[in-house]
C-alpha cells in the first residue's frame, strides 16, 4: 500500500521524523509571531505561501507595512487568524524547513521544545 502525502504534510512529517515528539503542541503566541516576524525578513512571502496566504493578503500587507518586520508580523497574524485551531507549531515548523524558505534555525527556536532534539539512529 502507498501513502501518497501532500507538500505540506511530508514537511510536518519532516519535522516529525527528526524531531519527534520536539515540536510543540498547540498554537504560537502572537508575541512569538511578532518575533519571528522579525527575524523572518527578506523571507516573508515565501513563508507565507507555504502557509497558504493569498497574494491578495500580501499585497494588502505590503501597501500598509512599511517595515519588513511588520510585513512578516502581520502576515502570520493574518495566518494564525484564518488557521484557527489549524494554525499549529507543527505547521510553522512545515513551512519554516520548506525547501523553498530553508529556515532550519527559525523552526527550531520557534517550534520546538527546550530549541533543537537530535535524533541519532
Amino acid at each position: 500500500m502507498s501513502i501518497v502525502l501532500s507538500e505540506q504534510q511530508q514537511q510536518q512529517f519532516i519535522c516529525y521524523q527528526f524531531f519527534l515528539s520536539a515540536v510543540k503542541d498547540g498554537i504560537p503566541t502572537d508575541e512569538e509571531l511578532e518575533e519571528l516576524g522579525g527575524k523572518i525578513g527578506e523571507n516573508w512571502k515565501k513563508l507565507g505561501r507555504r502557509l497558504d496566504v493569498t497574494d491578495t493578503k500580501f499585497l494588502e500587507i505590503n501597501h500598509t507595512h512599511n517595515q519588513m518586520s511588520e510585513k512578516g508580523y502581520y502576515m502570520l497574524k493574518y495566518w494564525k487568524e484564518k488557521k484557527g485551531s489549524a494554525a499549529t507549531y507543527q505547521a510553522l515548523c512545515g513551512a519554516l524547513v520548506h525547501r523553498l524558505v530553508e529556515r532550519q534555525d527559525l523552526a527550531e527556536e520557534f517550534c520546538y521544545i527546550n530549541g533543537k532534539y537530535l535524533i541519532f539512529f
